[in-house]
């Protein structure tokens, strides 16, 4: 019976085969148990006459782009130093004024320091640089000072040691003898100054008893103590001496308005003009 039912199925699929129309598929779809029970169905290829050529294989050349030259570095301009005297009124090219700058005299002494003036170096005369440098030893003193150096003006000599100086200190200030000169000079601290000429001589009292000094300072003597008893104005001014006078060596240059001078270390400039002083000052 069951031989005879699967020779029936074969028979039935061949008939299929052979008929044009496929048969109308009825009842429910197989059921596919495996790979193999899969569906098969051929597929037609057609080839056309002239088949586009394919290449295979062959050299692989790799494209690349070009990166540009740059071109030779330019040097960078650069300005020609020049060092020599001009002659003549400065000008600039595009015709306006040169500025005026301010030239530095240097004192002929060594060590000496840089001395600020204006206007064309030796000139001299109103609106003019100092013909003469100021002393080293009062140079940093006066160039630091605007305000004294427009109270003192240029100097108008070269400046000198002396040796013939005598100075002594008081309560409120100090008096300086200077012997080539003969002529005293009596500096409050309160900034007053007096220029007394030294009128004393041997054989005069050297002091006065009627002045009779406190405890702890004393009468000035000599030439001093003339000039500190003949004038109120000056005793009243510097109090009395606290020290005895001495000799001191210093240096001394006259300005178009006073002078400056330096002893025992330190720096006075006087403005003869207005009857006042500056200092003690740093070297």
């Amino acid at each position: 019976m069951i031989r005879r039912a699967a020779l029936l199925l074969v028979a039935l699929i061949l008939l299929a085969a052979c008929s044009d129309e496929a048969p109308a598929p009825s009842g429910d779809p197989p059921i596919l148990t495996s790979f193999e029970a899969l569906p098969k169905q051929l597929a037609t290829v057609v080839l056309t006459a002239t088949p586009t050529p394919v290449l295979v294989g062959g050299e692989t050349v790799a494209i690349t782009v070009p990166t540009p030259t740059p071109g030779p570095p330019q040097p960078s301009a650069t300005l020609t130093p020049y060092v020599g005297v001009f002659l003549g009124e400065p000008t600039s090219e595009s015709g306006e004024p040169a500025p005026t700058l301010a030239p530095y005299v240097f004192g002929g002494a060594t060590g000496g320091s840089a001395v600020i003036a204006s206007g064309v170096v030796g000139a001299g005369g109103e609106g003019g640089a100092c013909s003469f440098a100021v002393g080293a030893v009062v140079a940093n003193a006066y160039n630091r000072d605007a305000a004294l150096r427009e109270r003192l003006g240029c100097p108008v000599g070269s400046g000198a040691s002396i040796a013939a100086l005598a100075t002594q200190p008081f309560e409120r200030g100090i008096m300086v003898w200077r012997g080539d000169v003969r002529q005293i000079y009596a500096l409050a601290t309160s900034g007053q100054f007096w220029q007394v000429a030294d009128s004393w001589s041997e054989g005069m009292p050297a002091d006065d008893p009627a002045f009779n000094a406190p405890p702890g300072v004393i009468q000035p003597v000599r030439g001093f103590g003339l000039v500190w008893r003949s004038n109120a104005a000056i005793r009243d001014a510097l109090g009395w001496g606290t020290q005895p006078e001495a000799s001191v060596a210093g240096f001394w240059q006259d300005f178009e308005r006073g002078a400056m001078f330096s002893t025992g270390g330190t720096v006075y400039a006087l403005f003869t003009a207005e009857g006042r002083h500056s200092g003690p000052l740093a070297p």
